[in-house]
């Protein structure tokens, strides 16, 4: 079967849709598909290149001008969609939104079979007007792209029951949970360990690093956007939480967020080193007492690195969200702790727990594990899509 996938990026673009883009394309091409990805460059000035990432997947970057309101600018898309669609004949595109770049499908009175993956809604919020503002425009595009589909997967229950986009089509809608690769993981697990760069990594760290490797810390990994909740996560250790915390990742607002930690007195107790390498970032999943998401908001639709720390075994500590798939991965009590969003003091209780119940936290990470291995592995997911593109 040829599959053709848009997406909006693609590794090494950081973002969880573009890790799970990137799993399953592989995962697909391991199954015998021919495989094509159109996607945007995540910098400009960056020529439009095809790569040949295997034998039978291909990528395609195609050259933006910019950004705007988180939509990449590509005049040279529409070009290269019908080229593409031209000379590789896909059997089924596969559309992953949000993606502006996917309504130039409209143009098109027949297409092959059409499967829109449905990653988020385009929310609006009082931390982001734009979205707001320009939401009603895309809106009509967005609806008119439903209707063309022929099957729309969602990433969990919740998030499509409160989904308003969705509410009219329910009956071209399937579920089927992100996942990721076991094998990947694996590799990732085995060189980070290999790291000759740990001790370097923890001294740039904390400054009052003593040498000793087995110190408690809780983790958190993101990119620093609103809906996020980073500074819930420092406002919680003020109020008492003592262990350490490390933020991981970038982000428009990650000055922003670092002057709260200077301005609380946190940095001796949080270290923010901003974006790391692969086997830095997964010896600390390894290393951490418990992983923490404490997004805010459902733009938070899922949490793909939730993933990556149940693989380690890890307590997972994340946000009573309303319609996220957070709530479908960590189950309270059995793979972690679920707290209110917003509240550093269910945070710092939450984070402290973790700390001092050693043997309850060995249980949530193995339970966490367990599920992983259950729910959320990407070859399941392959399979699932199998069945939605043949129907």
């Amino acid at each position: 079967m040829k599959i053709l996938h848009m997406c909006k990026y693609y590794p090494p673009f950081m973002g969880g849709m573009e890790s799970f883009m990137d799993a399953l394309a592989r995962e697909q091409a391991s199954n015998g598909h021919d495989i094509m990805v159109l996607a945007h460059w995540h910098q400009t000035k960056r020529p439009t290149e095809n790569v040949q990432l295997l034998d039978n997947l291909s990528l395609i970057r195609v050259s933006i001008k910019g950004v705007l309101v988180h939509a990449p600018m590509a005049p040279g898309m529409p070009g290269m969609l019908n080229k593409t669609l031209k000379n590789y004949k896909p059997d089924v595109v596969h559309v992953h939104m949000p993606n502006l770049s996917a309504f130039f499908l409209l143009w098109y009175k027949m297409l092959p079979r059409l499967v829109i993956h449905w990653h988020s809604d385009v929310v609006g919020s009082e931390h982001e007007y734009r979205l707001k503002l320009f939401y009603p425009v895309y809106r009509l595009f967005e609806k008119r792209l439903i209707q063309k589909s022929h099957a729309i997967i969602a990433t969990s229950e919740s998030y499509l029951k409160s989904s308003q986009a969705l509410s009219d089509f329910q009956n071209k809608c399937t579920v089927t949970p992100l996942g990721i690769s076991l094998e990947k993981m694996k590799e990732l697990a085995y060189t980070s360990q290999d790291s000759e760069e740990r001790q370097a990594l923890l001294k740039r760290l904390f400054n009052d690093f003593s040498g000793d490797t087995a110190f408690d810390f809780v983790l958190s990994v993101g990119r620093f956007t609103y809906y996020k909740g980073f500074k819930y996560l420092l406002e919680a250790c003020r109020l008492g939480f003592n262990g350490r915390l490390i933020i991981v990742g970038d982000g428009p607002l990650w000055r922003e967020i670092n002057s709260l930690r200077l301005s609380l007195g946190l940095t001796g107790q949080v270290s923010m080193p901003g974006s790391l390498q692969d086997k830095e970032l997964h010896w600390l999943l390894y290393q951490c007492s418990a992983f923490c998401l404490p997004s805010i908001e459902r733009t938070e639709a899922f949490g793909m690195v939730l993933l990556e720390a149940m693989y380690y075994k890890k307590p997972l500590i994340t946000t009573r969200v309303a319609g996220s798939g957070m709530n479908e991965v960590n189950i309270h009590g059995q793979t972690g702790l679920v707290v209110s969003p917003a509240s550093p003091h269910d945070l710092s209780r939450a984070m402290g727990y973790i700390l001092s119940q050693k043997k309850e936290a060995e249980r949530m990470g193995r339970n966490a594990r367990e599920r992983l291995e259950k729910k959320f592995t990407i070859s399941d997911v392959a399979h699932n899509l199998e069945q939605v593109y043949q129907v």
